[in-house]
């Protein structure tokens, strides 16, 4: 039996509701599954995600914010800026 292979996969908030344990498993396998060459676009909407999870040069994470919370001025809190900053961050702990 043949089986349809679809373009993309979409996954909403499965991480919620599990301990910290089982969602970093869950990711892992995401990863390992999801990064073939053979796969289509993958997917995964979720309002928060556990810290230090490892990524494949594959991924992209894109943050969306949106809501009444969000800054009134334009260069008041660039996301960009955030990000930038964690990643340096990350790279200090790395080579210290």
């Amino acid at each position: 039996m043949e089986q349809a292979r679809s373009p993309f996969s979409l996954v909403d908030e499965i991480n919620q509701g599990m301990d910290a344990r089982a969602e970093r498993l869950v990711h892992n396998q995401l990863v390992d599954v999801t990064c073939n060459s053979d796969v289509g676009q993958y997917f995964l909407i979720t309002p928060k995600l556990l810290p230090n999870l490892d990524y494949h040069p594959r991924m992209k994470v894109l943050c969306v914010y949106n809501g009444e919370w969000l800054p009134d001025q334009a260069d008041s809190g660039a996301l960009m800026g955030l990000v930038t900053g964690f990643l340096e961050k990350g790279r200090g702990r790395a080579e210290a």
